[in-house]
């Protein structure tokens, strides 16, 4: 999960498989990155003496990391940090997101239930260890065990077994189900000998989590809670797999606010900043030494309602809070307009999207008339709602703290909310206690302000199946008969003309419950000093973060 769309149109329509946490096989349309100010097609571009290493590039992050364990991340730069830096998957999406041999040199598939991976023998551990097919099999096995709760579990879910052939081969075996291969590019492999002997429920307590060991380009360093993980450059990385890193040095800098992001930036302490303010990003990106990127993304904003507190637990309820909410003033004032009205959890990029279905509309007029045929109406005349028993209707909306751009965001809420008698009551929490409170199936939540990435596979029957109720991801504890078997028969329908109908009758009816009141869709918004010769697309902002480099004169050392 994370915060921060409006891409341009793809030049191009290619279609794709897309993740978050697994589920059903989804695909989108791949628009190719937007650099305001100059780069070729990739986003890259090309400063003098391109060729150079050394160096430390800062990023400015907008949150801590939450696992670099990757059985383990759910967040959303958490896992890019894994995919990208900290280790290597056994195969990864390339440019046009079509599937490449990574770990695993090559692949064999046996029909529609098995497959075989051939692993490189010359990818090790950062502590000299060699990674090898028992790492892969300790790995998704780990990712399926019931006590370790893995983010990732819903992505395997038809995942039946691995064997191991020999040191550097595995079979992987599956029932048939639409792109069983979609998931694998998205979680690395972990190494079995320093972590096969915790038990799974003890596995997110581990010392390794803030602490890790990969086999990736770069190696883990230090990490201060709370300020910065800093990564180093791996020498021994694979040549044929990119070899070692242009930088010398990574730094995440954890940096919530945004002012004070842009002030890193402006003062040359920072090289990239993720979340400036939208309303200055054109100023700001005109500014000498930076380049502006608009990155297209697959994120959306929500509000998730908690169904297992009354009246959440009413479709015509939550249905009306989203009437009541004029989120295209919100996107207008946060956003500087850069983004679209969200209608459900597919983007419009996908190929499944139904382009006939139109978001709800701001309507308080029909918000009220909902409310009060649901027993909510001004009992006593003092402009605010009560319950038929009388007790007044207020609820928690729960944000992150720390962060002003999601505080803005929940006061716009608790504004149009109150002009049809709702009382919000804001609810700032630190992100991992956000995290824990609307994935755990006490759910201490009433209403959540969170983010959305859909990536190369989207995990639908995870977010809103009535059997993954009590799961980390279905924080709406909703549960529709008929979504739930649209979603059973979505995953077993591999054609897509076939799948097509049950994916626009799935959006219809999440658009009308509105478990989540989905609010837009956006890019995400970049800065970076123009020194720094980077690409980044659809895939990740750090899917290139490897070839970053430094202009000759400005390989920089920075504590």
């Amino acid at each position: 999960m994370a915060f921060e769309k409006r891409a341009d149109p793809p030049e191009t329509r290619r279609s794709r498989v897309l993740r978050w946490a697994g589920g059903v096989c989804l695909a989108f349309s791949v628009p190719l990155l937007t650099a305001c100010g100059g780069g070729d097609a990739d986003g890259r571009t090309q400063p003098a003496g391109a060729e150079a290493y050394g160096g430390t590039v800062v990023v400015a992050g907008p949150g801590e990391l939450d696992f670099l364990n990757p059985i383990l991340a759910a967040d959303a730069f958490s896992h890019e940090v894994n995919r990208f830096l900290l280790y290597a998957p056994l195969l990864r999406y390339g440019p046009d997101l079509t599937l490449e041999p990574w770990l695993a040199k090559s692949w064999t598939t046996h029909g529609d239930t098995a497959v075989t991976f051939e692993l490189r023998n010359d990818v090790y551990w950062h502590d000299g260890r060699k990674t090898t097919a028992h790492d892969v099999r300790f790995t998704l096995r780990a990712i399926q065990a019931d006590g370790a709760a893995s983010p990732a579990a819903a992505s395997f879910a038809d995942w039946t077994g691995v064997e191991v052939v020999d040191s550097f081969t595995v079979v992987a075996k599956f029932r048939p189900h639409a792109d069983p291969l979609a998931a694998v590019a998205l979680f690395p492999i972990a190494p079995a000998h320093l972590l096969d002997s915790i038990p799974p429920e003890r596995l997110r307590h581990a010392g390794f989590n803030k602490n890790p060991v990969g086999n990736g380009p770069f190696r883990f360093v230090a990490h201060t809670e709370n300020d910065r993980w800093v990564f180093e450059a791996n020498p021994a990385f694979p040549a044929e797999l990119g070899g070692r890193p242009y930088v010398d040095r990574f730094v995440w800098r954890i940096i919530t606010e945004r002012t004070a992001q842009v002030t890193e930036l402006l003062t040359e302490r920072a090289d990239v900043i993720l979340i400036p303010p939208a309303d200055q990003f054109a100023k700001l990106g005109a500014q000498p030494g930076v380049r502006p990127i608009v990155r297209p993304s697959f994120k959306y904003t929500f509000i998730g309602w908690n169904g297992k507190r009354a009246p959440f637990d009413d479709a015509n309820v939550r249905r009306a809070l989203t009437l009541a909410i004029d989120r295209a003033r919100m996107l207008q004032a946060l956003r500087d307009g850069r983004g679209d009205l969200a209608v459900g959890p597919l983007h419009r990029e996908h190929w499944a999207f139904d382009d006939s279905l139109e978001p709800l509309p701001h309507d308080p007029a029909q918000a009220r008339r909902l409310l009060a045929d649901a027993g909510l109406n001004d009992r006593d005349g003092d402009g605010w709602l009560e319950r038929p028993d009388g007790r007044a209707f207020s609820f928690q909306l729960s944000f992150q703290a720390g962060n002003d751009f999601t505080r803005n965001m929940a006061e716009l809420v608790q504004s149009d909310l109150a002009k049809v008698g709702v009382r919000v009551n804001l609810r700032a929490l630190e992100w991992t206690t956000l995290v824990t409170a609307v994935s755990t199936p006490t759910r201490d939540f009433d209403a959540a302000l969170m983010g959305w990435e859909a990536d190369f596979r989207v995990d639908l029957h995870g977010l809103f199946h009535a059997g993954e109720i009590d799961g980390p991801f279905q924080m709406a504890s909703y549960r529709s008969p008929a979504v739930s078997e649209l979603l059973d028969r979505v995953a077993r329908t591999t054609d897509r003309q076939a799948a097509l109908p049950l994916y626009h009758a799935l959006q219809r009816q999440l658009r009308d419950d509105q478990p989540w009141t989905f609010l837009y869709y956006y890019p995400d918004l970049i800065l970076t000093r123009d020194r720094l010769d980077l690409g980044m697309d659809i895939r990740g902002v750090l899917v290139d973060a490897a070839r970053w480099r430094f202009a000759r004169n400005e390989t920089v050392a920075r504590n």
